[in-house]
């Protein structure tokens, strides 16, 4: 059964210039897909275009790695075709030593910076579509990617981007025998869906060193995602040990609650979603040092204060800083010097 798509509103780019460049594609061309590593979403929207590319390479990356070696990587590796899902390119510069040799297609998301169309780059946007849904809405143009619904669909949960493709969604969750319901600003957390998507995020997490892992785990038929079950269930208990810390040590801030925790697995970010979820009025904000860094992740549920330009203003200035995001969910890290800048800025008075 196909499911009619939900039509993204793209403000950056356009449907026919996404056809020109992937039928302009042959046999003789070097391609490679490069997402983004951190979360499901840039994982499932890598999975869904590579099902229909069959690109030579696909690499899984973190913003910091958007620089020069990624670009030398490319230049070594002779690939003459650049595909990019789930990243938000802040760097023209680095977009423009690509187009040097390459042509990119760039599908994303996050809040623009600018818009990157140009005679070699293909960009689109579209805002409050995840990446994972985007490359099945585009990549189903080029071939029945059917059978990877269910992964759009869990991409879909897992990003917070559930209410504009929310026709699409429930049809798919009611295809597999789940339904789709909402407790207060979020998706119900129990059912078929949830939990897979759950499993999948917190997998990520297990082998965030080796993320390709989870990446070929992953298979065409629903659900299948091999024995990651188990890996996610060591983090799953993690995670509720975190909560319990949360409740105990969070530190108040003007309308949010401020945690910083010293993780034996980086969960920051989905005991934000947790705990913003618990306090969908207040700013969720949990930090942990790392080596020079100071990452944080930020969650607000009921989108009455923007994320990425909360984040923004906080690292505003700062040397080496990178963050960003949507209206609900953003994240990223200031130089571990900056640390109590980052927090002064944010109002943290630390418990004494």
């Amino acid at each position: 059964m196909i499911i009619e798509l939900v039509k993204p509103d793209f403000i950056a780019g356009s449907e026919k210039r996404f056809a020109d460049f992937i039928s302009n594609l042959n046999d003789k061309d070097k391609i490679a897909l490069i997402s983004h590593q951190a979360d499901l979403d840039g994982i499932a929207a890598a999975k869904i275009a590579n099902f229909a590319l069959g690109s030579d390479a696909v690499k899984l990356i973190n913003y910091e790695d958007i620089d020069e070696s990624l670009v030398r990587w490319l230049a070594e590796n002779k690939i003459n075709k650049a595909i990019f899902t789930d990243l938000r390119v802040d760097d023209l510069k680095i977009i423009k030593n690509i187009e040097t040799f390459c042509e990119i297609l760039l599908i994303d998301h996050h809040k623009m910076s600018e818009d990157y169309n140009s005679r070699k780059t293909v960009f689109l946007n579209a805002q409050e579509f995840c990446a994972g849904y985007l490359a099945y809405y585009l990549f189903s143009k080029v071939q029945n990617l059917e059978k990877l619904d269910w992964l759009a669909a869990c991409s879909c949960v897992s990003d917070f981007c559930h209410k504009k493709p929310a026709e699409w969604l429930k049809k798919v969750f009611e295809k597999y025998g789940d339904r789709l319901e909402f407790d207060g600003f979020y998706v119900r957390k129990s059912g078929i869906f949830w939990d897979i998507q759950y499993k999948l995020s917190l997998a990520i997490i297990y082998f965030r060193d080796n993320v390709m892992k989870v990446y070929d785990s992953i298979g065409e038929n629903f659900g299948d995602i091999g024995n990651l079950g188990k890996y996610a269930k060591e983090v799953d208990s993690y995670i509720n040990e975190c909560l319990e810390k949360f409740e105990k040590e969070k530190i108040a801030f003007n309308d949010g609650y401020f945690w910083e925790i010293i993780p034996r697995f980086k969960v920051g970010s989905i005991v934000s979603t947790i705990t913003s979820s618990k306090y969908p009025n207040k700013t969720v904000i949990i930090a942990r040092a790392e080596e020079e860094k100071y990452h944080f992740s930020a969650r607000r549920q009921d989108k009455e204060k923007d994320m990425d330009l909360l984040i923004k203003s906080l690292i505003s200035g700062l040397s080496g800083a990178i963050g960003g995001g949507h209206i609900a969910a953003g994240g990223g890290h200031v130089m571990l010097k900056d640390k109590g800048e980052f927090k002064k800025r944010l109002g943290v008075v630390s418990k004494k």
